[in-house]
């Protein structure tokens, strides 16, 4: 017979499956970060990550749309906005 969790129990799941999945996807955007500076060397990283994902995110904890940012960019056979461009003049 299945166990019935907790409204705390299912939380601290919830909680524990978010920051090991937020950590993913910060490692990623920072791999990406890191590819960008190869192209632009001598930005400052928080600049590049505020023009590549922050900007275009919303907020630096949207991490679901910086996520959607970084597939359009790495997965798009056809790049919208190429590496190291902040986009702007591409809308």
């Amino acid at each position: 017979m299945r166990k019935i969790k907790t409204i705390a129990e299912k939380i601290d799941e919830m909680i524990a499956s978010y920051e090991k999945l937020n950590r993913e996807a910060h490692e990623m955007i920072d791999l990406y970060i890191d590819e960008c500076r190869l192209e632009c060397p001598g930005i400052p990283i928080a600049s590049m990550k505020q023009m590549e994902i922050t900007n275009r995110a919303g907020c630096s904890l949207n991490v679901p749309q910086a996520l959607r940012i970084l597939k359009e960019r790495k997965c798009s056979p056809s790049l919208k906005y190429p590496p190291g461009s902040a986009g702007f003049f591409n809308r």
